[in-house]
């Protein structure tokens, strides 16, 4: 079973914040989890989050960012003991093992074997050493399951895995529950739902009646609001557009159906020919990093029966935000 990595930043004021599912935001904004008081700094500057093995950078904004003195444009990993600079800050991260959380309320359970509670999330099952849950002849992170607003949601990581007899997408999120099976190459795992005297189970996960959009120059950050509180998730390019198009739709209001022809206008607008089989993938994308950030994605973005139309689920009268603020100073 793999050793779990906690992500911190090290201040300049020898103070640590830990990286969380939803990240931490470094930039000159005052909101901002780390901030910048150099004008140069973008509001947005960089976004830190955690990955399943560690974390990574994902440059926001128009202006420089450093990992060891190097310039990063795209999404890097990050080791322990990177130093990461943006005008006017420096923070260096440590990747320090970290203790096992309580139990999610799941386990997996196989033939002639005992169960294997899931104690953290993302949760990967797999042929390596690395995997949480080692099965011989299996591919490395051949499954990932995601803890999201009290579900569980599993996602293949290689072709051939199953689910209750039907063939699972790489990629695509599914939601699993109690006595669900997945198997592959001849091998089954069989969910189970833990429920003890103190577990509250909420057999559907409760709708946002708040969403705020924050657009940045490579995506943007959206926010959720729900009973159970608020979880944020930042979306690069088309994606957030996507669902930017879902907040916002031509005709209706949120929460309404958005047909695929209108889609392409807004999401694709100088290119028409956008076939389903893209609108689709685009969808899935999305519905993994909201569930990665804790959310449950399949839900939120649900497709029409049959296709041809997605919707964002909200609560009825749900309140959207979209925050523009100042914008960034031209990079250097």
């Amino acid at each position: 079973m793999s050793t779990r990595v906690r992500t911190l930043l090290l201040l300049s004021d020898d103070t640590a914040r830990p990286v969380g599912r939803n990240g931490l935001l470094l930039g000159r904004d005052a909101d901002c989890d780390v901030v910048s008081t150099d004008p140069s700094a973008s509001r947005r500057h960089a976004l830190v989050r955690a990955t399943p093995h560690g974390a990574e950078l994902i440059p926001l904004g128009r202006g420089p960012v450093l990992v060891g003195g190097t310039p990063v444009e795209r999404h890097r990993a990050l080791a322990d003991g990177d130093r990461i600079e943006l005008p006017g800050l420096t923070v260096r991260v440590k990747l320090e093992p970290s203790a096992q959380p309580e139990s999610l309320g799941f386990a997996l359970g196989r033939a002639g074997a005992a169960e294997v509670g899931l104690n953290h999330s993302p949760f990967l099952v797999g042929g390596d050493s690395g995997d949480d849950l080692r099965l011989s002849g299996w591919p490395a992170c051949a499954l990932i399951f995601h803890a999201a607003q009290g579900g569980l949601y599993v996602e293949a990581n290689t072709a051939g895995v199953s689910h209750d007899g039907a063939a699972l997408e790489v990629g695509e999120p599914a939601e699993v529950d109690d006595g669900d099976t997945l198997v592959l190459g001849g091998q089954t795992l069989t969910v189970h739902r833990l429920l003890h005297a103190a577990t509250t189970v909420e057999p559907v996960p409760p709708l946002p009646t708040r969403v705020v959009a924050e657009p940045m120059p490579r995506g943007g950050r959206l926010t959720f609001t729900t009973s159970q509180g608020a979880l944020s998730v930042y979306l690069a390019d088309r994606r957030f557009e996507l669902v930017m198009a879902l907040l916002r739709p031509p005709t209706g209001r949120c929460g309404d159906f958005v047909l695929d022809d209108h889609l392409r206008g807004l999401v694709w607008p100088v290119d028409a020919v956008v076939s389903r089989q893209e609108i689709n993938m685009l969808i899935s994308r999305c519905r993994r990093d909201l569930v990665q950030a804790g959310l449950a994605g399949p839900r939120l973005l649900e497709r029409a029966p049959g296709g041809g139309a997605t919707r964002l689920a909200v609560a009825p009268a749900a309140e959207v935000s979209v925050l523009l603020g100042d914008p960034d100073p031209p990079a250097r």
